[in-house]
């Protein structure tokens, strides 16, 4: 997670922003009850609201045991559904108990309260539910403050497309309704680039090249492009000041680069719309021995998929790209 602006700001901003947090919420909830499916339909959908939160994040309603919230979905999360304590506290789980010290209040600083789980009796994005399912609960240090994430378990599950083109999630019924999805998207030109699932990471990413050397890109829902360090060395793109750091989950803290000039990303051949990376040590931020080979180069994030309006479909394992801003 990148380090969130100051906390100094006044009573008065906090206010404001809460405000328009909860704005945005009452304004998804009344737009997905127009454009979600009735029951039995094919797709159900439910619409994106875009935030930034540590970069540009996506964001859905959502009703955990029937508690409305905005959750993010964060592909790089390993869980399916996770919120915070004091949320948790709400949907009336019952005692939980500290299993591992995960989870940071700031920049560096582990929470106290940890990371724990507790199985959750009902999910419901859309017209569509998942039951019980497991709740992971542990602290994420965002402003403004965030209701959790819903993560790479739930995107598999629920085979969820991630549509940065219309702003909006599909849940299909069945894995025919994904494949006319992805059909369409073909007619209108779109290029499908095939999404390799890594097991040992439980993350999806696709091989490219940046700046013209090959490079394994995971597939990511949030944030900026971003580029591991090391890789950046080796692929002589230069890297401008420290602009920011990073807090891991884990209390590492890793500064952050910016490179100097705008890099090249291609897929499969298809030259995309980029932009300036950011660049910090992927390994390091998650507290991770660096494996040999193979590893991440970097992540194509929300700015990548939004700037070549991009679907991400879990299901079909398959990233689209459109060739309309090329």
């Amino acid at each position: 997670m990148k380090r969130p602006p100051s906390r100094s700001a006044s009573t008065s901003g906090s206010t404001q922003r809460l405000a328009a947090t909860m704005g945005a919420f009452m304004g998804a909830a009344a737009l997905m009850s127009l454009v979600a499916a009735p029951a039995g339909a094919a797709m159900s959908y439910t619409p994106i609201v875009f935030r930034q939160v540590s970069g540009t994040r996506p964001f859905i309603p959502v009703q955990l045991n029937g508690k409305r919230l905005l959750l993010m979905v964060h592909a790089n999360a390993k869980l399916y559904v996770m919120t915070t304590h004091e949320n948790a506290a709400s949907l009336r789980l019952g005692v939980l108990g500290k299993t591992s010290n995960y989870g940071i209040t700031d920049d560096g600083h582990v929470s106290t309260l940890g990371r724990t789980s507790a199985t959750l009796a009902s999910l419901r994005v859309g017209d569509r539910e998942a039951r019980d399912r497991k709740l992971s609960v542990f602290e994420i240090p965002q402003t403004p403050p965030t209701d959790g994430m819903l993560g790479m378990d739930w995107l598999r599950d629920q085979r969820v497309i991630v549509d940065y083109d219309a702003y909006r999630v599909g849940l299909p019924s069945a894995p025919v309704d994904a494949q006319a999805e992805d059909a369409k998207l073909i007619a209108r030109g779109y290029i499908s680039h095939k999404m390799i699932w890594d097991p040992d990471t439980k993350s999806y990413y696709v091989m490219g090249s940046v700046n013209g050397t090959p490079a394994r890109l995971g597939v990511s829902t949030v944030g900026e492009n971003a580029l591991d360090s090391v890789f950046a060395g080796t692929a002589s793109i230069a890297l401008g000041p420290v602009v920011d750091q990073n807090g891991g989950p884990r209390g590492a803290v890793v500064d952050v680069r910016i490179t100097k000039h705008p890099v090249s990303i291609t897929l499969d051949g298809q030259p995309c719309l980029s932009a300036q990376a950011w660049a910090w040590d992927l390994y390091a931020y998650s507290s991770e021995a660096r494996p040999v080979t193979p590893h991440q180069d970097g992540y194509l994030g929300a700015d990548f998929m939004l700037a070549n309006q991009a679907v991400i479909d879990f299901g079909t394992e398959t990233l689209f790209v459109s060739k309309a801003q090329q």
